[in-house]
């Protein structure tokens, strides 16, 4: 499998301890990736909440991760063996399981932060916006030990201190607070920063080695430096002779906010500088009079969400909501691209005809071309603001034909990615289904089917100086969710959300037959042979239907949830589905079996597709991650 970084989540990238291995999230996944081979570990807790937060113990021997949840079930935070999950990516065995050593369950709705204290005995948890309450577990057994609430107003993050196991720090609107821990009691004891007239809602959270000072980014762009000594738990009567105060922040502001701060000594000096990232995309060190250090000064895409220092605190990684991953050499300050991959949903995949080497995806502001050998984007089709639906590609590779949300379809040359030709209006709202055909080496002219949200399936002629609207038909009552042509372009099957799959002539423009069932169709395809057609749907069932009558033949089930997706190999013998819940699953065609299951994804499985070599699946799922497959030792 291969599968990048949620973005979105705060600190969600990370190093291990032994600098050989990054953490992140990818939906309600956590990936352990090998740096140097490039291998994967999948932690999946077996629920449908998305990654909120994760934290490394300083030892290196635990991971913890904290989940969204919805309805009235509590939120998750999830003790994992890290040791085990390295020893899963060093072995080739990514999905294996026997990680997971704790399941906490105590937050409403989501977990907001969690951290380890230094020696790794205890966990803190901080409950979300419908929670706000803090709770500290002991890591060993499993329980909790105390709690409280966090403050009258929510809190965002949590960090325990470096050197003292007692203690941990909060902060968030307009509060900042040093807590310290009696496990004998137990009980926790919180103590407010005196910050003035400062009122500031503080977004993250970094604590100095020596746990002097902590540094908190603003939503309104400043980082503020506190110092964090306080009075140990006394009687109630007794004067606090030691407060944690507000020392200061930088007069020059951070343009939308600053969204992740961390520590660094500098080694010249001995002070402890500051890495700021900020929601513009800004990275800035900092000196410890908060200035801006000006040779240290870099621009990255999109928001800053993660910085994350290695062990030898020469290079560190920061990660952006834009899931692109960075490495940044501290002393020369220029950044690297060492990852990518889409931000939102990815709603389609196609491999060029003839060509494994080489796939293109289709998601939320963009396109993207992939190299499948290498894992890595080769170029980037942008059209902000919009959602492309469905790509595919001209039998001589030199088009790529998109359908995009505001009803328009766009063909890019995937060299240069630069746009060829627009059809405006091509429906009245999304499009939302697409395929081509009749293209040859002898004639300049070829067609485009095109399916939209209005269910009309409307025909095109494409020539070199304009494009033509042959037929349109409007015969669904609901969206069109796929249209697939025959092998000689004189059929197209439209399947729909209404219940029907309708069967085209595409020279005269009329329907030849229909096939209905009680459930929205999500996808369909013809056998090799063209003798029966294969459907998907809300339903969980695969149908076999025949193509000379539109007659159902057999109905297998496909599993628990609905299915999403269908592919079938060139030959007939094997197809591939994928559903809503997270399974790719291979079939023999004719037996009606399952012969592969493939477990990965976070979210529902949008697309699944044979490599034309048919040695691989790819797959692509609305968390964002694309997962390759390997079909070695499966057989029909």
């Amino acid at each position: 499998g291969w599968a990048t970084c949620t973005g979105s989540v705060g600190d969600g990238l990370q190093f291990t301890p032994c600098g050989k291995y990054v953490i992140y999230p990818l939906g309600s996944v956590i990936v352990v990736r090998c740096i140097s081979s490039g291998e994967n570990a999948f932690l999946d807790a077996q629920n449908n909440g998305n990654v909120s937060c994760i934290a490394l113990s300083e030892d290196g021997v635990y991971l913890a991760s904290g989940h969204e949840t919805e309805g009235t079930n509590k939120a998750e935070a999830i003790i994992w063996d890290l040791n085990k999950a390295i020893e899963n990516c060093n072995d080739g065995s990514p999905s294996s399981g026997g990680c997971l050593i704790h399941c906490l369950k105590q937050h409403h709705g989501k977990v907001q932060a969690l951290d380890f204290s230094s020696n790794s005995s205890f966990l803190v948890t901080l409950g979300g916006q419908d929670d706000n309450d803090l709770v500290v577990w002991n890591i060993e057994t499993g329980e909790g030990i105390c709690g409280s609430r966090a403050a009258n107003d929510s809190a965002h993050c949590v960090k325990w201190l470096n050197k003292r196991n007692d203690r941990f720090v909060t902060c968030g609107n307009y509060h900042f607070k040093v807590w310290q821990v009696c496990t004998s009691t137990p009980k926790i004891h919180p103590i407010d920063a005196s910050m003035g007239s400062m009122r500031r809602v503080m977004q993250c959270l970094s604590i100095s080695y020596d746990d002097c000072y902590a540094f908190a980014g603003s939503k309104t762009g400043e980082v503020l430096k506190f110092q964090i000594d306080r009075d140990d738990i006394s009687q109630f009567n007794k004067c606090d002779s030691r407060r944690p105060s507000l020392l200061g922040y930088n007069s020059e502001r951070f343009s939308k906010g600053v969204r992740s701060v961390a520590c660094i000594v500098n080694p010249a000096t001995g002070n402890t500088n500051i890495i700021a990232g900020t929601g513009d995309g800004v990275i800035q060190i900092l000196n410890p009079k908060l200035e801006f250090i000006k040779s240290h000064r870099a621009q990255l895409s999109g928001a800053i969400t993660s910085i994350s220092l290695s062990p030898d605190e020469k290079t560190f990684y920061a990660g952006t909501d834009l899931s692109q991953r960075y490495s940044i050499d501290i002393t020369t300050f220029t950044p690297e691209l060492r990852g990518t991959c889409h931000f939102g949903d990815i709603y389609d995949v196609k491999f060029p005809r003839n060509c494994s080497e080489i796939f293109v995806t289709a998601s939320v502001q963009d396109i993207r071309v992939w190299n499948a050998n290498q894992k890595q984007e080769i170029l980037r089709i942008r059209v902000p603001n919009l959602a492309c639906y469905a790509i595919d590609i001209t039998r001589s590779g030199s088009h790529i034909l998109s359908a995009w949300s505001d009803g328009k379809i766009r063909c890019f040359y995937p060299e240069s990615g630069k746009l060829k030709f627009i059809i405006p209006d091509a429906h009245s709202d999304c499009v939302t289904a697409l395929s081509t055909y009749n293209e040859n080496c002898l004639s300049s002219e070829w067609c485009i089917v095109s399916g939209g949200k209005d269910g009309r399936v409307r025909v095109w002629k494409i020539t070199n100086s304009h494009q033509t609207m042959i037929h349109s038909m409007k015969e669904h009552r609901g969206s069109v969710r796929a249209v697939v042509c025959n092998a000689d372009g004189t059929q197209v099957v439209s399947g729909s959300t209404d219940g029907s799959c309708i069967v085209w002539d595409l020279e005269k423009g009329v329907r030849i037959h229909a096939l209905f069932e009680p459930t929205v169709f999500n996808d369909v395809l013809f056998h090799p042979d063209e003798s029966q057609y294969l459907t998907c749907g809300a339903n969980s069932k695969i149908g076999y239907w025949d193509a000379f009558d539109g007659n159902a033949i057999r109905v297998i089930d496909g599993g628990d949830a609905e299915m999403t997706c269908l592919d079938i190999q060139p030959e007939g013998e094997m197809f591939v589905s994928g559903s809503a819940d997270k399974l790719v699953k291979i079939w023999h065609y004719d037996d009606g079996l399952t012969i592969g299951v493939g477990k990965g994804h976070s979210g529902n499985v949008n697309k699944v597709v044979f490599s034309p070599d048919q040695k691989n699946i790819v797959s692509v799922g609305s968390e964002g991650g694309i997962f390759i497959w390997s079909l070695e030792g499966i057989k029909a």
